[in-house]
C-alpha cells in the first residue's frame, strides 16, 4: 500500500509539534490530493551496523523498507527500528515520542507501522492507550488501525468504533477506512455508505473517493455523481480530476468543462489548472485562457501563475505584467511574489518594489518579507526597521518576530520589547508567546502574567492557555486552577476548555464552574456546546438546558443550533418544539432559521415568527423575506402580504408590488 496514503489524521501545523507535521505530510494526509504510489521493498533484517550519532541509538539492525519523500528530503538517514516484537515496537515508539523535534523520527515511525502485524497489534495498542498527551494518543492509535485495517479490517474497524465518541474516533474510523479500501474497495465504500451522517462519515467517504480515483478517475466521478448533491460531494472534485490530471492534464481538462456549471466546476477546473502548471505551465495558461469568464477561469489562472513562478518566476512575473488590471492580475501578483521568495527573496522583494503603488504591491511586498524573514532574520529586521508606520511594517516585523522564535525565544522578547510601544510590538510579542508556548509554557506563562494590558497581556495569556492545553490539558488546566487572580484566571479557563471540549466535552462542561466571570462562563458554554453538538447533538442538548437563563444558556443554545441544523435540520427544528418560550428559545430559533432560510425560507419563516422578542422576530422575518424574494418573488409574496410584519415593512420589501 501506498506509504503515504496508508492513514488520515488531522493535523494543524499552527498547534501541532513538528514531529506530528511531518507525520501527517508523509504518513497521514488529510489533504484531497493523491500521491502516485510507490513500490513496496520487503520487509527484512540486514546485520550492518550504524555510527553512533548525538544521542542517537546506534549498532541496531535497521529494517530494510520503501523509501519516502521524507526519507531523502532529511538527509539523514532515520533512526534504526530493529525487530518486530511488541516490545521492541513499543521502545522504540517511547524513544521517538520522547525526541518529538528529531527530523528523522518521521522514517522512525513510518518503519514501525510496517512492523505491526497480528501477533503484536493488540499489545501495541494497549501501549497508545496508555499515551497522556491528547495528540500524541490520537495520532498513535489512527497509525495503528490504519495498518491493521490493511491485514484485518473488520477488527480494525470494531475497535475504532468501541473508542468514546469525538474527533479522535472519527480519525480513528477513517485510517481503518483508509487500510480496509486497499485491500477491498466495495466492501469499504459499502460500510461507509451506511454510516449516518456527520464528520466520521464525510471523512471516511473522502478517503474512498480518493482511493478510487487513484485507480480510475472516471469511474471514481461516477460514483461521486450517485452522491447527494451538497458542499460534502463537492469536496470530492478535487482528489479526482488532482489525479486525472497528473496521468491526463487534457482529458482531465476536457472534463472539467463538461461539468454542470457551479461551484464542483470551478473546484475541478481549479485543481486541473494547478496540477497542469506543475507538468506544462505554457499550455496550462493557454487553456485556462479558453475558459469563460467567471470564478473558475479566475481560480485556474491564478494557480496557473503560482505554480509557474515556482519553476520560472521571472518568466511568471513578465506574463502578469501584461495582464489587463484586475482582481486575477493582482492576486497572481502577490502568488508569484510568495513563490518567488521561496527560492530568492531579495529579488522577489527588488521586484515587488518597483510595482505600481497599490494594495498588490503592498501584498506582494509582504510576502517577499515573510520568505526573507526565514533566510535572513537580521538584514530582513533591519529592513522593517526602515518602513513607515503601517499595516506592511505590523505583518512584517510578526514575521521577524516569529521567526527570530525559531531560532532563540530570550533574544527574540529582548527585540520585540525594544520596537516602539504599539500594534507592531504587541503583534510580534503574541507571535513570540505562540512560539514560547509550545516550547516552554510555564515560562511563556509566566512572562504573560508579568506584562501590562497595554502590551497585549490578555492576548498573551488567552494564547499561552489554548496552546499548553493542545499539549497538555491537564498541566494547563492545573496551571490556570491555581492563579490566585481571578481575571486572568476568566481569560485562560475559556480557551483551555475548548480545547479539551474537541476531545471530551462532558469533561469540559464540568470546568465551567470554575469560573467566576459571566462572560467567561458564555463563552465557554459556547465553545462546549459547539464541539459535542458535532459528536452527540441529544447529550449537548439536555446539557445546555440545565442552565438558567442568562447569557450562558442563550449562547450554548446558539451554538448547539448553527452546529446541530447543519447536520440534522429536522431532529434540530424537532428539538426548538420542546423548549419553553424565553431569551435562549429566541436566540435558538434565530440561529436556527438562520441556517435553514437558504434551503427552505417557507419554514425558516413559519420558526421565525415564534419568536418572542418583537424586534429580534421582526428583524429576523425582514432578513427571511428579502432573501426569499430574491430566489422565488411569486411564493415570497404571497407569504410576505399574509405575515406579521408591519404595513411599512410590508411596503418596504415589496414597493413595486403594492
Amino acid at each position: 500500500m501506498n506509504d503515504v496514503k496508508r492513514f488520515l489524521l488531522p493535523i494543524s501545523l499552527a498547534v501541532v509539534p513538528a514531529l506530528f507535521a511531518g507525520i501527517a505530510i508523509g504518513r497521514y494526509t488529510a489533504s484531497p490530493a493523491p500521491i502516485s504510489p510507490t513500490t513496496p521493498a520487503p520487509m527484512v533484517s540486514t546485520s550492518s551496523t550504524q555510527q553512533e550519532e548525538n544521542d542517537d541509538t546506534a549498532n541496531t539492525q535497521p529494517l530494510v523498507r520503501r523509501q519516502t519523500a521524507v526519507d531523502s528530503d532529511a538527509g539523514e538517514a532515520p533512526e534504526p527500528v530493529t525487530a518486530v516484537s511488541s516490545g521492541d515496537i513499543i521502545a522504540q515508539m517511547r524513544s521517538a515520542l520522547a525526541r518529538t523535534g528529531n527530523r528523522r523520527t518521521y522514517a522512525t515511525f513510518s518503519k514501525l507501522a510496517d512492523a505491526i502485524d497480528a501477533q503484536n497489534v493488540r499489545e501495541v495498542l494497549t501501549f497508545a492507550e496508555t499515551l497522556q498527551k491528547p495528540q500524541e494518543k490520537s495520532m498513535v492509535l489512527s497509525l495503528i488501525i490504519g495498518r491493521w485495517a490493511e491485514f484485518d479490517p473488520q477488527a480494525a474497524i470494531a475497535y475504532a468504533e468501541t473508542m468514546p465518541v469525538g474527533t479522535s474516533r472519527n480519525w480513528a474510523i477513517t485510517s481503518a477506512v483508509a487500510g480496509w479500501v486497499e485491500r477491498d474497495s466495495s466492501a469499504a465504500t459499502s460500510w461507509v455508505q451506511q454510516l449516518p451522517p456527520g464528520p466520521s462519515r464525510d471523512q471516511a467517504m473522502q478517503t474512498i473517493v480518493s482511493a478510487l480515483a487513484e485507480k480510475n478517475p472516471q469511474a471514481a466521478l461516477t460514483f461521486l455523481d450517485t452522491l447527494p448533491a451538497g458542499r460534502q460531494r463537492q469536496s470530492l472534485y478535487w482528489p479526482i480530476f488532482s489525479k486525472w490530471t497528473s496521468v491526463d492534464p487534457v482529458a482531465a481538462a476536457d472534463r472539467a468543462t463538461q461539468l454542470p456549471p457551479g461551484q464542483s466546476r470551478d473546484a475541478a477546473i481549479q485543481v486541473v489548472g494547478s496540477n497542469w502548471a506543475n507538468q506544462d505551465p505554457e499550455a496550462a495558461f493557454a487553456w485556462a485562457n479558453t475558459l469563460p469568464p467567471g470564478q473558475g477561469r479566475n481560480n485556474a489562472l491564478q494557480n496557473i501563475l503560482a505554480s509557474w513562478a515556482n519553476k520560472d518566476p521571472q518568466r511568471a512575473a513578465s506574463i502578469v505584467k501584461d495582464m489587463t488590471t484586475g482582481s486575477v492580475r493582482d492576486q497572481s501578483i502577490g502568488n508569484i511574489a510568495r513563490q518567488w521568495a521561496l527560492t530568492d527573496a531579495r529579488a522577489a522583494l527588488a521586484w515587488a518594489e518597483q510595482l505600481p503603488a497599490g494594495d498588490a504591491q503592498q501584498n506582494a511586498v509582504r510576502f517577499a518579507l515573510t520568505s526573507w524573514v526565514q533566510s535572513e532574520p537580521t538584514a530582513a529586521a533591519e529592513y522593517v526597521a526602515s518602513l513607515p508606520a503601517g499595516k506592511v511594517q505590523e505583518e512584517a516585523t510578526s514575521a521577524v518576530a516569529l521567526q527570530l522564535a525559531n531560532s532563540d525565544i530570550q533574544s527574540a522578547v529582548a527585540w520585540a520589547q525594544k520596537l516602539p510601544a504599539g500594534s507592531a510590538r504587541q503583534n510580534a510579542l503574541t507571535n513570540i508567546i505562540s512560539q514560547w508556548s509550545d516550547a516552554d509554557p510555564q515560562s511563556a506563562a509566566d512572562f504573560a502574567m508579568r506584562t501590562s494590558e497595554a502590551e497585549g497581556r490578555k492576548t498573551m495569556l488567552e494564547n499561552v492557555s489554548r496552546q499548553w492545553a493542545r499539549n497538555d490539558p491537564q498541566a494547563a488546566l492545573r496551571w490556570a486552577g491555581n492563579l490566585t487572580e481571578r481575571g486572568a484566571r476568566d481569560a485562560v479557563l475559556p480557551g483551555i476548555v475548548a480545547v479539551v471540549a474537541e476531545s471530551d466535552p462532558q469533561q469540559a462542561a464540568r470546568l465551567v464552574s470554575q469560573m467566576s466571570s459571566g462572560e467567561a462562563q458564555s463563552t465557554a458554554t459556547g465553545a462546549i456546546a459547539w464541539q459535542w453538538a458535532g459528536e452527540d447533538p441529544q447529550a449537548a442538548s439536555k446539557w445546555v438546558t440545565s442552565f438558567s437563563e442568562g447569557p450562558a444558556r442563550e449562547r450554548a443554545v446558539e451554538s448547539l443550533m448553527n452546529r446541530w441544523s447543519q447536520s440534522d435540520p429536522y431532529a434540530a427544528g424537532a428539538w426548538l418544539g420542546t423548549l419553553s418560550p424565553g431569551p435562549s428559545r429566541d436566540a435558538a430559533v434565530t440561529s436556527y432559521t438562520r441556517r435553514v432560510a437558504s434551503t427552505d425560507p417557507a419554514a425558516a419563516a413559519q420558526w421565525a415568527e415564534t419568536i418572542g422578542n418583537e424586534n429580534m422576530r421582526n428583524t429576523q422575518v425582514e432578513s427571511i423575506a428579502a432573501a426569499w424574494l430574491k430566489a422565488d418573488a411569486n411564493r415570497a409574496s404571497a407569504w410576505i402580504a399574509n405575515s406579521s410584519l408591519s404595513d411599512d415593512v410590508k411596503a418596504r420589501l415589496l414597493p413595486q408590488r403594492q
